[in-house]
């Protein structure tokens, strides 16, 4: 199995850097082989052209790419695995990596009539200088992640991971005291990376749609869930059809089944809130939940949501 590893950072004086080195030493002793791209070091060019604006604001999927650009896609589709290493700026990453974005994700390869492969599995191995809780409180680790998942590798990759090393400005007391721990983490992320047994279920950062409901419902197809989770904690907020904005929020089981509480509000401007209990399945390569809910008010029914 290969990788396809994105680096991105201007300094080789760095945290990131180390778990660069840490990451790619896992995924060679355990016999995968990797392909790099060092952004800063191959001087990639950054900022599209105004002819490279055109073709994909046109969507012209024409044979003019550039070099470099057609050098990093046959890098994606020579891969099973993309893993993208970076430093966080500004709760975003460095502008060299959202421009090998703008770039490399190009009409014709990245969406439209795709060349690009779907790959097995992204990952985010990203350093950080805030705290993970201050990141969580304001809701900038929810945003890096949808940005990544929801937008720049959504349904172009099979499995998404996403890996913070928070804290690590060399002003914050916890870079010495996590540096070792957080490198071996880095390391068994390449260890395992292609390790099936070695993958852990998480709803963070995933998306569904209703599939099937009861005719009492009020969720449909285009209703779209964005789901997160922390340890067994759920929650994921709701919009599209009838449903104007909501919310949910509870626990998830040993066996993955959720059990949790909703809210929202119709176009009709009613509030509505009940409980509900879903079972997982896979089915057909995609992960459905099979819900069983009832309105606070009375009446219940069932519902099938299936990932986008």
């Amino acid at each position: 199995m290969k990788a396809l590893i994105v680096y991105c950072h201007p300094s080789e004086d760095s945290f990131t850097r180390h778990v660069r080195d840490a990451f790619i030493q896992g995924i060679t002793d355990a016999g995968h082989e990797y392909i790099l791209s060092d952004l800063y070091a191959m001087d990639f060019k950054t900022d599209m052209s105004e002819k490279e604006y055109l073709r994909d604001a046109n969507y012209r999927d024409t044979n003019d790419l550039a070099e470099d650009v057609l050098a990093e896609q046959d890098k994606v589709n020579a891969a099973d695995a993309i893993v993208l290493i970076y430093p966080v700026f500004w709760t975003e990453a460095p502008a060299k990596l959202v421009g090998w974005f703008d770039r490399v994700w190009s009409y014709g390869f990245a969406y439209g009539k795709k060349r690009m492969k779907t790959l097995d599995k992204g990952l985010v191995l990203c350093t950080a200088g805030n705290t993970r809780e201050r990141l969580e409180q304001f809701g900038l680790l929810e945003s890096m992640n949808r940005v990544m998942f929801g937008d720049r590798l959504f349904k172009r990759v099979r499995k998404q991971e996403f890996t913070i090393f928070a804290g690590m400005t060399r002003e914050c007391e916890l870079r010495e005291k996590d540096w070792d721990r957080n490198l071996e983490t880095a390391y068994e992320k390449g260890r395992t990376l292609f390790d099936p047994a070695a993958e852990v279920f998480s709803l963070e950062g995933r998306f569904f749609t209703a599939v099937e409901n009861s005719p009492t419902g009020e969720v449909s197809g285009e209703t779209v869930f964005g789901y997160h989770q922390k340890d067994n904690v759920i929650w994921a907020e709701y919009s599209g059809g009838s449903v104007v904005k909501g919310f949910l929020v509870g626990t998830m089981d040993e066996k993955h089944g959720l059990h949790f509480t909703y809210q929202h509000i119709n176009s009709a401007g009613e509030i509505k809130s009940g409980a509900c209990d879903s079972e997982p399945r896979e089915e057909n390569g995609r992960l459905r939940f099979y819900e069983k809910w009832k309105w606070n008010t009375g009446g219940e029914g069932t519902s099938v949501i299936e990932e986008i």
